[in-house]
């Protein structure tokens, strides 16, 4: 009798510790446990997403995505003003790509037809002609 009551708190306790210990070690979803001590640099990171206590993260933080996809993901405090700095550098539209400087300098380039030097990738328009 004895032998089955404590059998039965045993697996009691199991039961209960059981699915604690597997979703302690948060399943596919990876958490930061720490913030970075050093501010990242905005030319380092391509994206970040939001860590949130509510979905079983300790702390709240911001996960910065490096661009050189092989490094891991960079934990910040979201609290911080050079943190909240970078989410807006990153939230805005890449600026459209204009002419480079050099592309100027083949308006000054010889009547010929040929390009200057340093003139490499630059492309001329052209002006419909009439009939």
């Amino acid at each position: 009798m004895a032998q089955s009551l404590v059998l039965s708190i045993l697996v009691l306790v199991l039961a209960f510790c059981i699915p604690q210990t597997q979703g302690s070690d948060g399943g596919a979803q990876d958490c930061c446990l720490k913030y970075s001590v050093r501010k990242i640099p905005a030319h380092v990171v391509r994206s970040y997403r939001k860590q949130e206590p509510s979905l079983g993260c300790p702390i709240p933080a911001i996960l910065f995505s490096p661009r050189k996809r092989s490094q891991p993901e960079l934990c910040a405090d979201p609290q911080k003003a050079w943190v909240q700095e970078l989410m807006q550098h990153l939230d805005k539209p890449p600026a459209p790509r204009t002419q480079a400087q050099d592309c100027k300098k083949n308006k000054r380039a010889s009547k010929s037809g040929k390009k200057a030097k340093g003139s490499k990738g630059c492309k001329r328009t052209q002006t419909p002609k009439g009939p």
